[in-house]
């Protein structure tokens, strides 16, 4: 299981291609129906569902990859 905060979300989301991202926001912020995205953002339900499993997968690895830590005024 992985364990992340808000902020942490956002930027994997913004990781995302826009098409994703759009899919992502409107089933699991929104709670939109399959049906209601493939709806709103004119596109066939095989693809929202597509979009939403790819986009569930690559925000997976994003969130499952340790972030570098940034280090100020390191001389390397």
């Amino acid at each position: 299981m992985i364990s992340c905060d808000r902020e942490q979300v956002r930027q994997a989301l913004e990781q995302l291609p826009l098409d994703f991202r759009e899919a992502i926001v409107l089933r699991e912020m929104e709670g939109l129906s399959y049906k209601e995205i493939s709806t709103t953002i004119g596109v066939p339900l095989g693809t929202v569902m597509s979009r939403l499993s790819r986009g569930r997968d690559w925000l997976r690895r994003i969130l499952s990859t340790p972030t570098p830590v940034k280090r100020e005024g390191a001389g390397l």
